[in-house]
């Protein structure tokens, strides 16, 4: 046994052999290398179509985003010309009723002051009236000496007496 494991000691020592046992750890170590870096680059692959998808993600958010925005903004100017509608017609309507408050003012006012002259007209007639009837009594009541002397009124007084 003891030649056996000379022999292997000695086949051991054998610079071709050692050669190619340092050979094949090199390719050992390259390989693993390799394999890692290999890993390393699939991580990272990975990182990025992840990062590649949340970018393409997010653009289509920002899109849809972008799109809604945008019929917010559509519906806010329409609802804008909506309420700009609805004033005008409101300021419109509101001219209009106070424009018929005014001439309905002016009418009334109008039907008013026609009452009012047509009152003082009856007033200035009654007053007339009463003014001559007033005289017409006053000479009535006047003494005796102012009559003619046969009992009667003289003609001016007549003529007002007899128009009552």
């Amino acid at each position: 046994m003891l030649t056996r494991t000379a022999r292997e000691q000695a086949a051991s020592l054998d610079p071709a052999r050692v050669r190619a046992q340092i050979a094949e750890a090199e390719a050992a170590r390259r390989r693993a290398e390799a394999a890692g870096q290999a890993v390393a680059a699939r991580a990272e692959a990975a990182r990025a179509a992840s990062e590649r998808d949340d970018a393409i993600d997010a653009a289509r958010r920002a899109d849809a985003e972008t799109v809604r925005a945008r019929q917010a903004e559509a519906d806010a100017r329409a609802e804008t010309e909506r309420a700009r509608a609805d004033a005008a017609r409101e300021r419109d309507t509101l001219r209009e009723q106070h424009q018929a408050q005014l001439e309905a003012v002016a009418a009334l006012t109008a039907a008013e002051r026609a009452r009012a002259e047509r009152a003082e007209a009856q007033l200035e007639s009654e007053r007339a009236d009463r003014r001559h009837l007033t005289s017409a009594l006053h000479l009535l009541a006047a003494p005796a000496s102012q009559a003619n002397g046969n009992g009667k009124l003289p003609r001016a007084a007549e003529g007002k007496a007899g128009q009552q």
